[in-house]
């Protein structure tokens, strides 16, 4: 920064600092909501899981219930051919026939129905399984995930400990009208209070002509001289 005031250099090295503490700071206020999405995602991985193994269980549960209505058919079946084996009457054998004819049909239909659920089953059997393992290794990343934003959570804290020293000490050598006037722009403006001239003319922060005056000034070294459209102040940058 040769050729530049050293009061405007000291203000330069000044608001580079601080405006690392903001991108810092800004860091650090995102990092709650990285670590919640980060347990959205660990609640997302087992909720996967479990729909599979619900899915598999709930075709086990209904092919159990397909075997207790065979099971039921079957019985009323033995119960008819009895009933048939008793009878002397020819309607009523007949009649008995046809209701046994009927339950070994109910039955036939629903071995069938069995048949495609145990298939169903073994297939769901297998996807649960293999997203249970997958869900293990999902939900291990996800731990690895939150060591490291917690260490990066950590460095964050520790380095603008650093820099919150570091600019103590800075603002310390800065002259305390000019520290001042810095310090309400700053807080104004959120982003940057002193900003080059750039191409002779204009403001580096909004861009627009500068008075011949305070571009004059500016490239004179006088600190103390501001845009008069953003009111940020102003420095002449050095070749």
């Amino acid at each position: 920064m040769s050729g530049m005031s050293p009061e405007m250099e000291k203000l330069l090295v000044l608001q580079e600092r601080e405006q690392r503490h903001m991108r810092l700071e800004r860091e650090l206020a995102v990092w709650p909501a990285e670590m919640k999405a980060l347990e959205a995602r660990r609640v997302e991985i087992r909720a996967a899981a479990e729909r599979k193994r619900l899915a598999a269980q709930s075709t086990e549960v209904e092919r159990k219930n397909l075997e207790l209505e065979a099971a039921a058919h079957r019985s009323k079946a033995a119960r008819y051919k009895i009933q048939q084996f008793e009878t002397r009457k020819n309607e009523e054998f007949a009649a008995l026939g046809a209701e046994i004819q009927r339950e070994e049909k109910e039955i036939h239909d629903i071995e069938d129905r069995e048949l495609d659920l145990m298939d169903i089953g073994e297939k769901a059997k297998k996807a649960a399984a293999i997203e249970i393992e997958a869900a293990k290794g999902r939900e291990a990343e996800v731990a690895v995930k939150e060591v490291e934003q917690g260490a990066k959570k950590i460095e964050i804290e520790a380095r603008l400990i650093d820099l919150a020293k570091e600019i103590e000490i800075l603002a310390a050598g800065v002259e305390e009208g000019v520290l001042s006037k810095y310090r309400r722009i700053m807080a104004n403006k959120k982003d940057v209070a002193v900003v080059p001239v750039v191409h002779g003319t204009n403001c580096g922060g909004c861009h627009m002509k500068l008075t011949t005056a305070s571009a004059i000034s500016a490239k004179g070294g006088n600190v103390g001289v501001t845009c008069e459209n953003c009111g940020r102040i102003l420095f002449w940058p050095v070749d």
